[in-house]
């Protein structure tokens, strides 16, 4: 029986500038999840620790967090770890993170895979490796493996393990090291430990080839991230039993409001706020507002929800709305901004031309394109008009899509009537 752990895709020393000083916080998050999956290993008596690439964001990190990263291995010296090169942090020689003077050497725990070779993990069982030493490249990296695994005896437990995408047709690009989805059995691998991917998947060739996803989310579209791969194989030739452990500190979530159904929306929001709540210092939320909505009333949903939302670590509020005046507003703003009301009018002419959409015209508060309605005050907005509009931006009309009309409607509402005041 071989025990082992399998992770990837770790990411340490992300960024997030999207979060400004909140980022420090997610950064340290993802030290204590490394932490949580060590423990993870002592506990379980693991025979290895394997990272399948992208242990760091890139070979820029700050030289303080690779000592850090570093000293924290060498806690768990009861277990041996190996570090493959990601497509992120790529072995490229002396520039190469795996060249920093915490890993010359390393600690005796901890072993670099910066070459294509076999390594012995005693007990009958051997780990396969095919790092990546570029960024992008058209080549399968598990090419390698094939190879590797002819020379070991026909009853040794083989573990493979690389980087890349699996090259599963209409998800992977040409240039992203695809992985062919037969790797693991085409070589004869007991188990093909793979990174790149965020999400859990562990469904192809037979279960033999596993991508465990992040062990820390960082986008909010990871809902099967957040874990290890725990993998125990009883000989060769046996199926590996793998469990997939959550590791992660924090939880990404989105929830949503529909301006459509406003009261109910109201109350299922407050309701989900409330059970996210025990855990808000821990959750990164996101709040999607869509519908159609007075300003005003958008507004006022703000300030209720602003409060609402400030337990949690982050939240964001995306305004995906679109703007719908009532008969009194739009009376309003046609009397004493026309200016304004037909700038609104030609972007939802703009928004038909692009994505053959209807929706509500802002300015006469009809349906956009209704002429029986009374948008013949205003000529619409022919397609060549359009297109001598974004010639000069080299802007495509293929690439406008609703939510950009949406933004920019809102966008120009707000902008052009601060002006107008």
């Amino acid at each position: 029986m071989f025990r082992f752990i399998h992770s990837a895709d770790w990411q340490l020393g992300a960024r997030f500038k999207q979060f400004g000083a909140k980022g420090e916080v997610l950064r340290n998050a993802r030290l204590e999840t490394l932490r949580s999956a060590l423990e993870l290993g002592r506990k379980h008596a693991i025979d290895a620790f394997l990272i399948a690439g992208d242990l760091f964001e890139d070979n820029q990190v700050d030289e303080r967090l690779v000592t850090t990263v570093v000293d924290l291995f060498r806690e768990y010296g009861s277990f041996p770890i190996y570090l493959l090169p990601g497509n992120h942090d790529p072995f490229t020689g002396a520039d190469s993170v795996w060249k920093r003077k915490a890993f010359l050497p390393p600690p005796a725990n901890v072993h670099l895979l910066l070459e294509a070779g076999v390594t012995d993990l005693g007990g009958g069982a051997f780990l396969l490796a095919s790092p990546l030493q570029q960024k992008v490249s058209t080549v399968d990296p598990s090419l390698k493996l094939d190879g590797l695994a002819a020379s070991l005896p026909k009853d040794a437990i083989k573990i493979g393990l690389t980087h890349g995408a699996l090259a599963i047709e209409g998800k992977h690009q040409p240039n992203d090291f695809p992985i062919a989805l037969n790797a693991a059995s085409r070589a004869g691998l007991d188990y093909l430990g793979v990174g790149h991917w965020h999400n859990w998947l562990t469904e192809t060739d037979g279960g033999r080839i596993v991508m465990p996803g992040t062990p820390e989310p960082d986008q909010f579209d990871q809902e099967r991230g957040g874990s290890v791969a725990l993998v125990e194989i009883a000989g060769a030739g046996q199926p590996p039993r793998v469990q997939a452990v959550p590791v992660a500190t924090l939880t990404w979530k989105t929830l949503a409001f529909d301006f459509l159904a406003a009261d109910s929306a109201r109350a299922s929001l407050e309701q989900a706020l409330a059970a996210l709540l025990p855990n808000a210092p821990h959750t990164i939320l996101r709040v999607t507002l869509s519908g159609t909505a007075s300003p005003n009333v958008v507004t006022d949903l703000r300030a209720w929800l602003d409060p609402a939302t400030a337990p949690f670590l982050v939240c964001q509020i995306v305004d995906a709305t679109r703007v719908a005046l009532s008969p009194a507003e739009l009376q309003d703003l046609r009397a004493r901004h026309p200016i304004l009301a037909q700038v609104l009018a030609d972007i939802d002419q703009l928004e038909i031309m692009a994505t053959g959409g209807t929706g509500v015209n802002v300015a006469t508060g009809t349906a956009a394109g209704d002429e029986t309605a009374g948008n013949a005050a205003w000529p619409p907005l022919t397609l060549a008009a359009a297109q001598a509009l974004l010639g000069p931006s080299k802007i495509d009309l293929a690439v406008l899509t609703p939510e950009f009309f949406s933004q920019l409607r809102q966008i120009t509402f707000q902008t052009l009537q601060e002006v107008a005041k």
